[in-house]
Protein backbone atom coordinates (compact mmCIF):
# COMPACT_ATOMS: atom_id res chain seq x y z
CA UNK A 1 0.00 0.00 0.00
CA UNK A 2 1.56 3.30 -1.09
CA UNK A 3 1.36 6.80 0.14
CA UNK A 4 -2.14 8.31 -0.04
CA UNK A 5 -0.85 11.86 -1.59
CA UNK A 6 -4.51 13.42 -1.89
CA UNK A 7 -5.09 12.65 2.47
CA UNK A 8 -1.38 14.12 3.05
CA UNK A 9 -2.67 17.11 1.00
CA UNK A 10 -5.77 17.33 2.89
CA UNK A 11 -4.26 17.08 6.27
CA UNK A 12 -1.18 19.84 5.51
CA UNK A 13 -4.21 22.02 4.03
CA UNK A 14 -6.05 21.78 7.79
CA UNK A 15 -2.48 22.51 9.62
CA UNK A 16 -2.58 25.84 7.49
CA UNK A 17 -6.00 26.80 8.10
CA UNK A 18 -4.89 25.61 11.69
CA UNK A 19 -2.21 28.72 11.15
CA UNK A 20 -4.26 30.86 9.77
CA UNK A 21 -7.00 30.48 12.54
CA UNK A 22 -3.77 31.52 14.87
CA UNK A 23 -3.07 34.42 13.28
CA UNK A 24 -6.47 35.60 13.49
CA UNK A 25 -6.31 34.88 17.47
CA UNK A 26 -2.90 36.74 17.46
CA UNK A 27 -4.58 40.00 15.40
CA UNK A 28 -7.10 40.16 18.33
CA UNK A 29 -4.63 39.79 20.74
CA UNK A 30 -3.05 42.73 19.60
CA UNK A 31 -6.22 44.47 19.52
CA UNK A 32 -6.97 43.50 22.96
CA UNK A 33 -3.64 44.57 23.89
CA UNK A 34 -3.91 48.15 22.50
CA UNK A 35 -7.76 48.28 23.80
CA UNK A 36 -6.56 47.58 27.48
CA UNK A 37 -3.09 50.16 27.46
CA UNK A 38 -5.74 52.78 26.42
CA UNK A 39 -8.23 51.98 29.49
CA UNK A 40 -6.24 51.00 31.98
CA UNK A 41 -2.96 52.88 32.97
CA UNK A 42 -1.00 51.26 35.92
CA UNK A 43 2.30 50.12 37.07
CA UNK A 44 1.26 46.49 36.29
CA UNK A 45 0.92 47.24 32.85
CA UNK A 46 3.94 47.16 32.48
CA UNK A 47 3.98 43.10 33.44
CA UNK A 48 0.48 42.68 31.23
CA UNK A 49 2.40 43.77 27.95
CA UNK A 50 5.80 41.91 28.55
CA UNK A 51 3.06 39.32 29.06
CA UNK A 52 1.23 39.64 25.83
CA UNK A 53 4.04 40.48 24.15
CA UNK A 54 5.46 36.90 25.21
CA UNK A 55 2.45 35.37 24.16
CA UNK A 56 2.27 37.25 20.46
CA UNK A 57 5.94 35.82 19.84
CA UNK A 58 5.12 32.38 21.04
CA UNK A 59 1.76 32.32 18.78
CA UNK A 60 4.35 33.67 15.65
CA UNK A 61 6.44 30.99 16.34
CA UNK A 62 3.95 28.13 16.12
CA UNK A 63 2.67 30.28 12.75
CA UNK A 64 5.19 29.52 11.32
CA UNK A 65 6.17 25.85 12.75
CA UNK A 66 2.76 24.98 11.33
CA UNK A 67 3.39 26.40 7.97
CA UNK A 68 7.00 24.91 7.80
CA UNK A 69 5.51 21.79 8.63
CA UNK A 70 2.62 22.10 6.30
CA UNK A 71 4.92 22.42 3.56
CA UNK A 72 7.49 19.51 4.70
CA UNK A 73 3.60 16.85 4.70
CA UNK A 74 3.35 18.32 1.11
CA UNK A 75 6.74 17.46 -0.36
CA UNK A 76 7.38 14.78 1.29
CA UNK A 77 4.67 12.89 0.23
CA UNK A 78 5.46 13.98 -3.55
CA UNK A 79 8.60 12.09 -2.71
CA UNK A 80 7.56 9.11 -1.43
CA UNK A 81 5.27 8.98 -4.24
CA UNK A 82 7.98 9.29 -6.32
CA UNK A 83 10.12 6.86 -4.76
CA UNK A 84 7.27 4.35 -4.57
CA UNK A 85 6.46 4.68 -8.52
CA UNK A 86 10.53 4.54 -9.35
CA UNK A 87 10.34 1.26 -7.17
CA UNK A 88 7.33 -0.04 -9.18
CA UNK A 89 8.74 0.44 -12.50
CA UNK A 90 12.02 -1.00 -11.33
CA UNK A 91 10.12 -4.30 -10.29
CA UNK A 92 8.53 -4.56 -13.47
CA UNK A 93 11.75 -4.33 -15.39
CA UNK A 94 13.76 -6.77 -13.25
CA UNK A 95 10.43 -9.12 -13.78
CA UNK A 96 10.51 -8.66 -17.08
CA UNK A 97 14.47 -9.51 -17.60
CA UNK A 98 13.78 -12.10 -15.66
CA UNK A 99 11.18 -13.42 -17.79
CA UNK A 100 13.22 -13.47 -20.65
CA UNK A 101 16.20 -14.80 -18.93
CA UNK A 102 13.58 -18.02 -18.10
CA UNK A 103 12.63 -17.63 -21.71
CA UNK A 104 16.04 -18.06 -23.23
CA UNK A 105 17.14 -20.83 -20.63
CA UNK A 106 13.97 -22.60 -22.25
CA UNK A 107 14.66 -21.99 -25.47
CA UNK A 108 18.41 -23.28 -25.08
CA UNK A 109 16.98 -26.59 -23.47
CA UNK A 110 14.43 -27.22 -25.83
CA UNK A 111 15.39 -25.74 -28.86
CA UNK A 112 12.16 -23.77 -29.57
CA UNK A 113 12.00 -20.15 -30.53
CA UNK A 114 11.42 -17.64 -27.37
CA UNK A 115 7.91 -15.55 -27.18
CA UNK A 116 9.91 -12.54 -26.88
CA UNK A 117 11.44 -12.70 -30.53
CA UNK A 118 15.10 -13.65 -28.69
Amino acid sequence: MGINVVQANSQASSISRYASDLRGIKSSLLQYKSEINSAWQSREMKYVNQALDKLNIELSTICSDLDSLSSDIVAVAREIQQEEEAARRAAEERARLEAEARARQQQSTTGKKSPFGL
